[in-house]
């Protein structure tokens, strides 16, 4: 009896091995035959992802006298024909200048993304932490936050050379001064933003 009993029990096993198998098998056809995936999720992962970008500050402070020239009093930023950019499932690199306006900058928050800003050129004011007033969720970019202003944010002056950190799900306004402000944005995808945003920015 324990002979019998011990024989259907690797049977029982042997046949739960394979109906897991088949379940597997089948999800992995399913996902090669459905639909094509979208082109980020081809973006190879470190240290296949590409060749080394070296940005020189001569180079940097070039794109920077070049965007200002021709802002125009719009924001500038994507510069193609200045720069190498780049995006990878780990980060993106991103070259923006906004130009001096009366009113304030625009109020920010990215859940799971975090923005590190290098400043290039001009000058700014940059207020993070808080709370955002009149909060509204981007209905295009989920994940993504704004509002009209900051109640209880930490007030930082940007300068040429100046670099800024900005976690994850924290509220950022950037003010440009009179000159306008360039800098460098690199956003680090920490996991939990959705990737295609982080690439769709790009």
């Amino acid at each position: 009896m324990r002979h019998v009993t011990l024989v259907m029990l690797v049977v029982a096993l042997f046949i739960g091995f394979l109906a897991g198998y088949s379940i597997n098998n089948a999800g992995v056809v399913t996902a090669q035959q459905g639909e094509r995936p979208p082109a980020w999720s081809t973006v190879p992962l470190a240290p296949d992802q590409g060749e080394s970008v070296h940005w020189s500050l001569a180079d940097l402070q070039n794109a920077h006298t070049a965007m200002a020239a021709r802002a125009n009093g719009r924001t500038q930023l994507k510069p193609y024909d200045l720069l190498s950019l780049m995006v990878t499932p780990t980060h993106s690199v991103d070259f923006i200048h906004r130009p001096f306006r009366e009113q304030p900058g625009i109020v920010e928050e990215h859940e799971g993304v975090t923005d590190f800003y290098v400043v290039i050129g001009g000058d700014g004011t940059a207020v993070v932490g808080g709370d955002i007033e009149n909060r509204r969720t981007n209905e295009r970019l989920s994940g993504e936050h704004n509002g009209t202003a900051i109640a209880g944010g930490r007030r930082v002056l940007l300068a040429a050379g100046d670099m800024l950190n900005i976690p994850p799900s924290t509220p950022h306004q950037v003010t440009p001064g009179e000159e306008g402000i360039t800098y460098m944005l690199m956003k680090l995808n920490v996991g939990t933003y959705p990737w295609r945003l982080v690439a769709g920015l790009q």
